[in-house]
């Protein structure tokens, strides 16, 4: 299935930046998590860049979900995922914490942060 997300990567020494354009949906899980394989291993740090994301489709959350944890399980260290739209800038920063204690949205945990700002 083709759907209107095009995408371009940005690979540095040790983070790569994911540029997606269009709109997202559930369908481009496997899609970005097969652009993600060919990141060379020693990249740790990906930043997820919607900002020119115009429209996210049916199951496109569940997308940047799969991929987070995608990413999570393949690179076995901490991440910064970067989320950016017209409105909305937030970071999600794992510094590589027990399986059992990477939850988004735990309250008091010390190993993982979200932060946000509504533009």
């Amino acid at each position: 299935m083709t759907t209107g997300l095009q995408h371009s990567l940005e690979i540095g020494t040790a983070s790569a930046t994911l540029y997606l354009a269009g709109t997202l949906a559930g369908a481009d899980a496997f899609t970005l998590r097969r652009i993600c394989r060919e990141i060379p291993d020693g990249v740790n740090t990906l930043r997820l860049d919607l900002h020119a994301v115009t429209h996210l489709d049916h199951g496109a959350m569940n997308t940047i979900r799969s991929l987070v944890r995608y990413w999570r399980e393949t690179r076995r260290s901490g991440f910064r995922l970067s989320f950016a739209s017209e409105h909305l800038v937030a970071t999600y920063v794992d510094t590589g914490a027990e399986p059992s204690q990477r939850v988004i949205d735990r309250i008091g945990g010390g190993k993982a942060a979200l932060t946000g700002m509504f533009l």
